[in-house]
């Protein structure tokens, strides 16, 4: 019986030690698609330099086509980057966040808000929170594509994004507000376990001397009154800001004839840009942040800015005062 328990403990030892070896060679070496990274764009804060990054905006769609990191540094000297994703959970907000204070001390983390109302199964969290300990299991598929220098490699996160994770989308389709924002006392419940997710992402925050805050992006065909109420109840009683542009008309001057990219689901150029202009002023106005366009430290931000205004998909008009 001895020599079978010690036979079983030599098996899976082993079994250990070729799983983290099978895991290190799958993962990515570096956070770009060509190195296999999943979602890049959202993980390109991976590559930024240690601590330079002053905001975090995470979420979904809304996020990424809502916030406009080089517009925000025109305006504000303030760096910023956006860690959306498509369709992302609030268990997968919590990972970028917690792998985004690995190296970085972000003073504000921005979340929008309609991943907040995700709900999600064990079936989908248990294989993706899994892949977190053991990236054989996340990056499986990659023995297809492995390098010889991925054998032996050591991970460097090196590539640097000039997008700050932001999509640029130009297309207009006009939205309809005929149902949009009609005043109701209606609160749409939030599932319980995203509360706790918002609650594990304030005590990160703390713990790491940031301010989490939540903001709604306007889209008429997301939001509504009732999704307003449930999250003014959430932030009210953990005691976080809660910023709901679709209901800052004046502050935030969204045409819905122009200024969405697919009948009110999402902004485009247009409308990102004033959703910028009005968080970049509000975040200068909380005064935790210095105006470092004149830094040489990040001389790079100003090259990527003219590169962006200078790119043909983006009308360097819409960045001018």
């Amino acid at each position: 019986m001895g020599k079978k328990i010690l036979s079983g403990i030599v098996f899976f030892l082993i079994l250990l030690v070729l799983i983290a070896a099978a895991s290190y060679v799958v993962l990515p070496k570096n956070n770009t698609r060509e190195a296999g990274m999943l979602t890049p764009q959202a993980n390109g804060f991976l590559g930024e330099p240690e601590n330079t990054i002053d905001v975090l905006f995470l979420g979904n769609s809304e996020s990424y086509c809502g916030f406009v990191p080089l517009e925000i540094w025109k305006e504000q000297g303030i760096t910023s980057y956006v860690c959306g994703s498509s369709a992302q959970k609030l268990y997968q907000t919590e990972q970028y966040l917690r792998s985004a204070f690995r190296n970085q001390s972000p003073k504000i983390v921005i979340l929008e808000t309609l991943a907040v109302f995700v709900d999600y199964g064990r079936t989908e969290v248990l294989p993706d929170m899994a892949g977190e300990w053991v990236p054989l299991l996340r990056y499986h598929d990659r023995w297809k594509s492995l390098r010889a220098e991925d054998w032996y490699k050591p991970v460097r996160y090196t590539h640097v994004r000039g997008d700050k994770g932001y999509h640029t989308f130009r297309e207009i389709e006009p939205a309809d507000t005929t149902d949009y924002m009609i005043p109701t006392e209606e609160v749409r419940r939030v599932p319980s376990k995203n509360i706790r997710h918002i609650q594990n992402m304030q005590a990160l925050c703390q713990e790491h001397g940031a301010q989490l805050v939540l903001v709604s992006v306007p889209s008429t065909a997301n939001w509504n009154q009732a999704n307003h109420n449930g999250i003014a109840a959430v932030a009210d009683s953990l005691g976080i800001t809660y910023l709901d542009l679709n209901l800052m008309p004046e502050e935030v001057p969204i045409d819905w004839e122009t200024d969405t990219k697919d009948k009110g689901d999402h902004m485009n150029i247009t409308g990102a840009r004033k959703v910028s202009d009005f968080m970049g002023q509000w975040l200068a106005e909380t005064g935790l942040f210095e105006d470092k366009r004149s830094w040489e430290a990040y001389s790079q931000w100003n090259v990527f800015l003219q590169e962006y205004l200078e790119d043909k998909e983006v009308d360097k008009t819409d960045f001018d005062k």
